[in-house]
Formats: structure tokens, C-alpha cells, sequence
């Protein structure tokens, strides 16, 4: 299996918090299967702490290196994954471009997505959503 992980999961794997899912922490885990975090939940994370709305127990620099650690791929952003962005649907209560660009790098690769966030159920017809 070919999994992409939301920003929220890798966080919640690599912090270890008990919000993550024992489904989503085992399919992180086995090794059979191939697990990506996309470089945009980087730049989402820096974001979000510098605004204040994010508080973490390590430093984006931690979660970077712990995330390699981990063996989870860091996937770059590509020019097909941006051209990919115009064929997600646009929600008028899910407009948020980091979900959005994940879901069209999920499509782009082929890639279910690893997620609690209900949002993401509105695109369930052209991405596998798992937690």
C-alpha cells in the first residue's frame, strides 16, 4: 500500500500522540507498505507555529529529522501535483490549499491519504481516505 500522510497524522505518529488511530499507526508502521509526507506539510507546519496556532513538543527541525528517522518518504512538490490541483473539486467549506494539494498529490501518485479530518471526506469518490 502507497500512503500519504496528513500533516495532523505525521505529527500525531512522530509526537506520539494517542489521537492517532491504532489503524493508521499500524499501517504507518508496517513495512510492506510505502509511507510519504509531502514537503507542503513542512512549510504548513512553520507556518502554523509562527502564527501561534500550532504548539509542538519538538522543533520543525525534530519532527524533520524524526520523520526520516521513521522511514517515511519526504515527497517533493512537483509541477504535476500543482497542475493536478486544478482537478480537485472545490468546496465552499473546504477551501483550505494545503488539504487541497495534498489531495492532488495523492491522485497524482496514486496514493491513499491518512486522515481524521472530516473535510477530506467530500473527496472520497477520487481518493482513498483511511484512518
Amino acid at each position: 500500500m502507497k500512503i500519504l500522510l496528513d500533516t495532523h497524522t505525521l505529527l500525531w505518529f512522530i509526537e506520539g500522540d494517542d489521537q492517532l488511530s491504532q489503524n493508521a499507526k499500524k499501517l504507518i508502521e508496517n513495512s510492506d507498505n510505502e509511507v510519504f509526507v509531502s514537503f507542503i506539510s513542512f512549510f504548513e507546519i512553520s507556518i502554523k507555529l509562527k502564527i501561534g496556532k500550532l504548539h509542538l513538543t519538538k522543533t520543525l527541525k525534530e519532527i524533520y529529522q524524526d520523520t526520516l528517522t521513521a522511514g517515511i518518504e519526504i515527497m517533493s512538490l512537483e509541477f504535476e501535483h500543482i497542475e493536478n490541483y486544478q482537478s480537485v473539486p472545490l468546496f465552499p467549506e473546504h477551501r483550505d490549499p494545503f488539504d487541497r494539494i495534498l489531495i492532488a498529490t495523492a491522485l497524482h501518485e496514486e496514493l491513499s491519504i491518512i486522515t481524521i479530518d472530516e473535510k477530506f471526506e467530500n473527496y472520497k469518490n477520487i481518493v482513498d481516505i483511511i484512518w
